[in-house]
């Protein structure tokens, strides 16, 4: 497989003076062509700096090693990186841009990217592996050299550096959050991105989210390829659904109706703070920093202030700092700073705290009856219920959740 090679250019490139050995690009090179690996490209990111460093470096690839010097790219990068080469996110933008731009040009089926996490300052050398983290760069090695002069006599010089772990768990906490959402859709859409794949969890994701909209001969035809594998409850369900039994139905819609509360009362809260007062805050996590910081700001300081006194109902203070997401209790706070909003807040605590109910029903497993004293619309509906089916004592959706989480533990286990 053909390899595009990446990396910043450091002052120990092409040669090393202080070390009197060739620099780390010069050494991959030279061990991925000993490796019988074909390098289609090369691109070296320089700043000012380095710059002579990387005419000198593409000159010795081109007549040391042979390599076609019309295949190494020199790129400089932005100005504002060269004058400040120990900014993270300057070094990570400069990578991102040549591996976006630069190298997928390139990029052919079956191609591998080396990325050279040895050369330059410690936050470019740091940005390879970040990108490959976040997924940038999914048919990726990145690549230490190390330094001759502290390496063990038993150490390679050359090491393949893999931080897909990190990605994975990145992958599994996002993914085991949007099936607690019941967001199937989602989960399927982010599951086969990820490393963490299995026919068994993409089967009960597809059938969650086909009898989620109540397609159910496709839920059915979603599990036939793992239907020795999978709980026979879920065909059994879903066999009685397809006939469409009256009771199967009604039984099916309300737990359906139970899921969508939970879910209303998110994007409601979420609605009240973007929309009715503005805070264009996201919820996101890898956004927190900057949400806190919008909040900060927010009416002089006022509302940040509020926020460090507010209590939850457990007593314990809200946590409040860049690091924390934002997430619903978060919310509830914010919007109990506005008086003009208590009606709203007062009736959101009512939901909120049937949705504690219900959930921390459903994490001991207690079912759905053990919930007391649910919210008066969940009540007088359950009241019908029961005048035309019998209801079971575990929301399929929250089992079938249990299921696929359970899959995802698996396979991070093994990854």
């Amino acid at each position: 497989m053909p390899s595009i090679l990446l990396s910043f250019v450091g002052k120990q490139d092409p040669f090393s003076d202080k070390n009197h050995t060739e620099g780390s690009i010069v050494s991959l090179v030279k061990h991925l062509l000993q490796q019988q690996q074909v390098i289609k490209r090369v691109i070296l990111l320089y700043t000012e700096e380095t710059a002579p460093g990387a005419i000198d470096t593409q000159t010795w690839l081109s007549t040391e090693l042979a390599l076609d010097p019309d295949r190494i790219r020199l790129v400089p990068v932005d100005r504002r990186l060269s004058e400040d080469p120990v900014n993270l996110l300057l070094a990570a933008q400069a990578a991102r841009s040549a591996l976006l731009k630069e190298a997928q040009a390139d990029l052919a089926p079956g191609d591998y990217l080396e990325l050279n996490a040895s050369s330059g300052t410690p936050v470019m050398k740091s940005a390879w592996s970040l990108l490959q983290a976040a997924g940038y760069a999914p048919q990726s090695r990145v690549w230490q050299v190390r330094d001759p002069q502290q390496m063990r006599s038993h150490q390679a010089r050359v090491v393949p550096m893999d931080v897909t772990p990190l990605r994975d768990e990145f992958d599994y906490k996002v993914i085991q959050q949007q099936i607690r959402d019941y967001n199937y859709q989602g989960a399927l859409v982010s599951l086969k991105e990820s490393h963490l794949q299995t026919p068994i969890a993409l089967a009960l994701l597809e059938y969650g989210y086909y009898r989620q909209v109540r397609d159910f001969d496709r839920a059915f035809s979603a599990l036939l390829p793992v239907k020795d594998a999978v709980d026979p409850v879920w065909l059994q369900e879903i066999a009685t659904l397809r006939r469409k039994e009256m009771t199967a139905v009604l039984r099916d819609a309300y737990y359906q109706a139970l899921v969508l509360v939970s879910g209303l009362h998110e994007n409601l809260i979420r609605f009240l703070v973007t929309d009715r007062k503005g805070l264009a805050i996201s919820t996101k996590y890898g956004d927190r920093a900057e949400a806190w910081a919008i909040i900060r700001q927010f009416d002089q300081g006022r509302l940040y202030q509020y926020l460090q006194g507010y209590r939850l109902p457990s007593g314990m203070a809200l946590r409040v700092s860049p690091e924390d997401a934002i997430g619903r209790f978060t919310l509830m706070a914010i919007l109990a700073y506005f008086p003009d909003l208590q009606e709203e807040v007062a009736a959101i605590k009512e939901i909120n705290e049937y949705c504690d109910r219900r959930n921390e029903a459903v994490h001991q497993l207690a079912g759905v009856s053990a919930i007391v004293e649910p919210e008066r619309l969940l009540a007088n509906l359950r009241r019908v219920m029961r005048f035309v089916v019998r209801l079971g004592e575990e929301n399929p959706f929250d089992r079938l959740n249990d299921q696929i989480c359970a899959l995802l533990d698996r396979a991070v286990a093994v990854v």
